[in-house]
């Protein structure tokens, strides 16, 4: 019975989606010098640099487990013991793979206990299944994280937009209340110049009446003039 249940946890693949994002672990290969070896492999969207810092403080973290930096993004045990997984010596290899189509990373982790040994669920059942679940606690605890740090800048952003929607609100409504003003200074502008444009014809015939009374009284003044220059 024990062993059915082992069985039926390496077959099975973990897989989680949350709307666009999906991880999964599952037994796999992957090339290693040249040549395909069983493995065990994540793919989650985080890209493989972030996958790699964050594969490496993980296992510092927890396991006090040191792992260096080989060529390109993989990382490297050799010759050491990872008493999490099995007390024998290995070499602890994670390659990194990114999908160009999608985008997504693989994270592949082998193990080898000699040249051509490597850890699989059908000769290292109980080993297999102590690294599938470590790699299972990482990948829970990474995304968390990582969706966490996304989430926070979501809200971030969220908030600079709805700041500014609410000062695109409130600008606007000022401006709706300079037009109204600004109609209303015009309805009152309006009815001024109506007001004076009348005043205006009025003034244009009192002025054709003043000048009228101002040519009468300049031949007032010259009959005047004559009168007072003719006495003598």
């Amino acid at each position: 019975m024990k062993n059915f249940i082992l069985l039926s946890l390496f077959t099975y693949i973990i897989a989680f989606s949350a709307q666009a994002q999906k991880f999964r672990i599952e037994e796999s290969s992957g090339f290693m010098n040249d040549k395909a070896r069983p493995c065990i492999s994540i793919v989650f969207e985080p890209s493989s640099k972030e996958a790699k810092d964050a594969w490496k403080d993980y296992l510092k973290k927890k396991y006090d487990l040191k792992l260096k930096s080989d060529k390109g993004d993989d990382l490297k045990l050799e010759a050491g013991i990872f008493p999490a997984v099995s007390s024998k010596t290995m070499d602890f290899t994670t390659k990194f793979e990114t999908n160009k189509d999608d985008g997504t990373t693989k994270m592949n982790v082998f193990i080898s206990y000699g040249y051509d040994i490597f850890l699989n669920k059908t000769d290292n059942p109980s080993e297999h299944s102590a690294l599938l679940a470590i790699m299972k606690d990482f990948s829970l605890e990474f995304l968390r994280e990582y969706y966490n740090k996304s989430l926070a800048d979501l809200n971030s952003q969220l908030s600079k937009i709805e700041k500014n929607r609410d000062k695109t609100i409130g600008d606007n409504e000022n401006l709706a209340k300079d037009i109204e003003n600004n109609k209303q200074t015009i309805i009152n502008l309006t009815k001024e110049n109506e007001e004076k444009a009348k005043l205006t014809e009025t003034n244009k015939a009192t002025i054709e009446t003043l000048k009228t009374d101002v040519v009468k009284k300049q031949e007032e003044i010259q009959k005047m003039n004559e009168i007072i220059n003719g006495i003598k």
